[in-house]
């Protein structure tokens, strides 16, 4: 189920307040029907009634399909808001019977919440929400308008499963304090947490969904029971003041107010890396890297202090532009980070692997052999190393089969005309080259495909000679309206 965010009280009742007025009438028939509350009888139907027909006089009037009894229970069966399974899982960190309780606490006069109640903080005054700490948390506070990423769940009293459920989701909500977008007894709970904390909350209508509730899923005057993780937050009021500065008030800024800018703007960048948002991440990293640069320094320690932010900046935009494929910008990156540090082994690492992507064996093996001497025992290094040597095996095998395929070295192999050889431009060959040595390399794909309506003929020509230089089995196939090109390895007791 997508995620919704819950909205303030007084936004429900509003709505609910309009729906509520709407109903009176249906109330007063009841009422003279001698009928109430439970006793209101409820059939549902198969679809819904078109209320043209209904209210036509002239007509005929309105057909309907009453449910039967099976229907509704299989209904009921498929209206489960999660995966029975995964409700199942989330049971061991379902908060609703806390073993850790005193035998004075089980008086049977009390319901499970008030239970949970007697151990708890009040947070308000008026005990509209409490909490109690399961996991303490590290830092600070999370301070007022802070941008918080927290995984939830949230219960009603007597029920084993979660009315909502971020974890459940698999889906963090992610939201900014202060702004309205949840319930304020939520938003309460949350900014009373630190980093990493995980806290449980009993939250009173009047500070959760009011006395209309959110049907069907919330009744009217329900007590809700958080069970919520701080995952993270990063605090933007630094920057933000910052960037509302004139240009002129920005050059008068001193170092350590552009120093705390920047750590603003790492850190949300580190929040965009760890959801794998390499693009805002850099972004950010590149705000930070701005401040820092344009900055005037007073003295030996300053400097210090800015190199070895920069330095680390470098270093994050560098494992960023990998993720993205943009190589020459990693080993730009790099280079800055080795103008600070020439024996920076993260640097010489991100350097080696970029290099080694654009097919630059011998400078990415200078870099890597560089890092292995500053640090033997980096695995990472290590690893990167053999990846390398695979790698440049993979292509010396390649382009000696592709010679050999073009001027005629194998017996078997076809004669090949100086007119076959296939004209497309360097960049597509290198592509080629570079797909195929990781298809080759990966055991677990057994094929690669190719749109035949989005080559050149030279281009269809390079795969195929490339291909068959590999000893891989091209055909061609059709898909629909469209033909591809099919390229698969033999199998090792093929015809």
């Amino acid at each position: 189920m997508a995620e919704r965010a819950p909205i303030p009280v007084e936004e429900y009742e509003r709505q609910c307040g309009q729906t509520n007025d709407s109903s009176s009438e249906f109330e007063s028939c009841t009422e003279d029907a001698g009928l109430s509350g439970d006793d209101v009888p409820t059939t549902r139907l198969v679809s819904g009634l078109n209320l043209q027909e209904v209210c036509d006089t002239t007509g005929q009037g309105a057909e309907f399909e009453v449910e039967s009894q099976l229907q509704m229970e299989e209904a009921a069966l498929d209206n489960r808001y999660f995966d029975a399974e995964d409700v199942f899982e989330q049971l061991s960190r379902a908060p609703l019977d806390d073993e850790s309780e005193d035998s004075s606490t089980e008086d049977l006069d009390m319901s499970p919440f008030e239970r949970l109640a007697i151990k708890m903080e009040d947070l308000c005054g008026d005990r509209g929400v409490m909490k109690r700490v399961l996991k303490q948390g590290v830092g600070d506070v999370v301070p007022s308008g802070a941008y918080v990423r927290v995984h939830y769940n949230g219960y009603l009293e007597y029920s084993d499963e979660p009315f909502d459920s971020s974890r459940l989701r698999n889906e963090e909500l992610r939201f900014r304090l202060a702004t309205g977008s949840v319930v304020p007894g939520m938003e309460i709970a949350i900014s009373s947490m630190r980093k990493g904390e995980r806290s449980r909350f009993l939250v009173q209508a009047n500070y959760g969904y009011g006395k209309f509730g959110c049907p069907p899923r919330i009744p009217g005057n329900a007590t809700i029971l958080y069970e919520i993780e701080m995952l993270n937050f990063v605090d933007r009021s630094t920057a933000e003041e910052f960037n509302s500065l004139t240009e002129a008030q920005k050059k008068e800024a001193t170092f350590q107010q552009l120093l705390e800018v920047a750590i603003v703007e790492k850190n949300h960048g580190n929040e965009y890396f760890q959801r794998h948002q390499f693009k805002p991440a850099i972004s950010k990293y590149s705000k930070a890297l701005r401040t820092l640069e344009n900055a005037r320094l007073a003295n030996d320690e300053e400097e210090a202090k800015r190199n070895k932010a920069l330095l680390k900046l470098y270093n994050n935009m560098a494992l960023c532009n990998l993720k993205v494929g943009e190589y020459p910008r990693c080993i730009a990156n790099c280079n800055r980070a080795l103008e600070i540090d020439g024996g920076n082994v993260k640097a010489l690492y991100r350097k080696g692997q970029a290099l080694c992507e654009l097919s630059e064996f011998d400078r990415s093996k200078g870099c890597l052999l560089k890092a292995q001497n500053l640090a033997p025992n980096n695995k990472d290094v290590r690893e990167e190393l053999k990846k390398l040597d695979r790698k440049f095996q993979q292509f010396t095998m390649l382009e000696k089969e592709r010679c050999r395929k073009m001027f005629g070295g194998a017996k078997e192999a076809k004669e090949i005309k100086s007119s076959d050889i296939p004209e497309c431009s360097v960049e597509f060959k290198k592509l080629i080259d570079d797909k195929f040595v990781s298809f080759c390399e990966d055991a677990s794909l057994p094929e690669m495909t190719f749109p035949l309506e989005k080559l050149t003929a030279a281009e269809r020509d390079c795969i195929i000679h490339t291909a068959q230089g590999l000893g891989l089995e091209v055909t061609t196939r059709q898909m629909g309206p469209d033909k591809q090109l099919r390229v698969r390895k033999k199998t090792s007791g093929g015809a």
